[in-house]
């Protein structure tokens, strides 16, 4: 089966009343392997304020995965970036539920 084109996905993900930011937050990362809030500003062309809340649910959900990056100085001096990453285990048990409640 085909991917499908981008306009089936955004009306799939209206159907069913997902954020197209959230999926966008998950294929950019998926993509890069892990991503900063900076990464995900600059591919998405979404602001930090806009992009926040979707990340936090994510991060809430157990699907995308924070840490600190020492390597990576924050804006002010001695902190911290944080980066995201993936959890692609618990992605596929999310989908799979929602598999199993539509499809017994």
């Amino acid at each position: 089966m085909p991917d499908p084109s981008p306009d089936d996905l955004g009306a799939v993900l209206k159907a069913f009343g997902v954020s197209p930011l959230r999926i966008g937050i998950l294929q950019v990362v998926l993509r890069k392997g892990s991503a900063s809030l900076p990464d995900l500003v600059e591919e998405l062309g979404a602001s930090r304020t806009t992009l926040r809340p979707h990340k936090d649910a994510l991060v809430e959900a157990g699907v995308l995965l924070e840490r600190k990056d020492p390597s990576m100085a924050g804006a002010r001096s001695g902190f911290n970036r944080l980066v995201y990453r993936v959890d692609v285990s618990a992605l596929q048990d999310h989908l799979e539920q929602l598999r199993r409640s539509l499809l017994p």
